[in-house]
């Protein structure tokens, strides 16, 4: 059998190999006896502590206690055979699954079968919903009309295509996948502005554009599928809209969107405690090298990069020389502790006044306190607040051309009350709220007179 080669190994060897994974376990003085019924090897399995990864430690004092001589001996062979099936042997086993980098296809089936493009209709954006209030049917982002090709695009003139983007495999606590349809199940998306009383969806032709596919066991091929998609969106003139997925995909966010407009056409606007400059990883890419990959092809500016909430291990003084270096402007929690708030986000504000027409913002959900955004995936404690993030995204929205925007990181197990959801809805809507006063030629910080005073004596 397959455990004799264990078997071999001396007693003393085990015990080593063992012990530095486990500890050593002390056998109860009453029940010495029955472990002297144990061989050499058997009774260091069982000292060294590994055995507790196949028994827990109170049953394996039960099994001491009841069992005789033998049936004992025959137990300790079994769980010894089973740690040497469990264990790596280099003979039997992979050191790693190795990815086939001449694929050109998914983990899973290809994501668009041309069987699909057989089915014939006439273009355009249509309803999936079966009642007239559709949160009581197929859940879509705010309730809009579904988009699937891009002539649907072009032919219904969308002016924002709402995308998931599933990824989870770039972040630290894992969910964020499943947050495109936590987002879609809460109909909180559309709400009209309380400032200007606009109904976002009133004013733009908004669709929900389905999740791009993800490969489920490669983030390097997912990028590229992910690029190439945003690019085709953005190609019809519809301004994408991602929801997250982990902040691994705002480099292939952006850059699809400068496959269209060109590189360093436009600005960032990056929200996210995390700087993501990573430059020393291992990994090509994670939702920690994301804007150092952005700036280091050259795909957006340093000069023309805004980064807003910066704190956490990732901050320290290495990173922000280098930021400083590529004349990134970075707001760091400290400068809005020791500023305030209002000052730093006037400065934000400025500085993107002074930078390129039109800009890609996105908002990685971590920037926001973990007492409003319990779900950030990447969560760092003293953030900012949820209404000075949205009142800062309504504003650069309106006042600026936006070419793509992108939320990632909210990862709904992570907080079963659904106010992250809710919350990440409200910065969603915030942006759409920007966009679609610009559209309606409203200033960005237009109050309906109706919404500021009763006007009763």
């Amino acid at each position: 059998m397959a455990y004799r080669r264990l078997l071999a190994l001396s007693a003393g060897a085990l015990l080593l190999c063992a012990g530095s994974a486990f500890g050593q376990w002390a056998v109860p003085e009453e029940l010495q006896a029955q472990a002297e019924a144990l061989d050499e090897v058997q009774l260091a399995f069982v000292t060294s502590g590994a055995v507790l990864e196949f028994i827990p430690e109170r049953q394996l004092e039960h099994e001491l206690a009841t069992r005789d001589a033998e049936s004992m001996r025959a137990l300790m062979d079994d769980l010894i055979s089973l740690a040497d099936r469990m264990g790596y042997d280099p003979e039997r086993d992979m050191g790693a699954a190795p990815l086939n980098l001449t694929s050109e296809e998914f983990g899973d089936p290809m994501p668009t079968p041309p069987l699909l493009r057989d089915f014939e209709r006439e273009p355009g954006p249509f309803s999936v919903h079966r009642y007239l209030f559709p949160e009581s049917g197929v859940p879509t982002f705010g309730g809009a009309d579904v988009a699937i090709w891009p002539e649907d695009l072009v032919a219904g003139n969308v002016d924002v295509a709402i995308i998931g983007v599933p990824s989870d495999a770039g972040s630290g606590r894992r969910d964020a996948g499943n947050g495109p349809n936590e987002m879609r199940g809460l109909n909180t998306i559309a709400l009209p502005d309380v400032q200007s009383l606009v109904k976002p969806f009133e004013t733009l032709s908004v669709v929900d554009y389905g999740d791009f596919s993800m490969d489920r066991f490669s983030v390097e091929r997912s990028i590229g599928h992910v690029a190439a998609m945003v690019a085709e969106t953005a190609d019809t003139g519809a301004i994408p809209m991602l929801v997250g997925g982990d902040t691994s995909m705002l480099y292939p966010g952006v850059s699809g969107v400068a496959r269209v407009h060109g590189n360093g056409n436009f600005g960032l606007l990056h929200f996210s405690a995390h700087a993501d400059a990573e430059r020393y990883d291992d990994h090509t890419i994670s939702d920690r090298q994301a804007v150092f990959l952005l700036l280091n092809e050259g795909i957006v500016e340093g000069g023309e990069t805004v980064q807003v909430g910066l704190r956490g291990p990732s901050v320290d003084a290495d990173t922000l020389q280098w930021l400083r270096d590529n004349n990134v402007r970075y707001h760091t929690m400290a400068e809005f502790r020791q500023r305030g708030s209002e000052a730093v986000m006037q400065r934000v504000l400025q500085e993107v006044e002074r930078g390129p027409d039109a800009f890609f913002v996105a908002i990685d959900v971590s920037v926001i306190d973990p007492v409003e955004m319990i779900a950030a995936g990447r969560a760092t404690h003293d953030g900012l607040g949820l209404e000075d993030v949205n009142r800062t995204l309504r504003h650069v929205c309106a006042a600026k051309e936006i070419v793509g925007f992108e939320i990632t990181d909210m990862a709904p197990m992570l907080d079963w009350s659904r106010l992250s959801v809710m919350h990440a809805n409200a910065v969603l809507n915030a942006c759409l709220v920007g966009i679609a006063l610009r559209k309606a030629g409203l200033e960005p910080d237009y109050i309906h007179p109706l919404a500021l005073d009763h006007g009763q004596q």
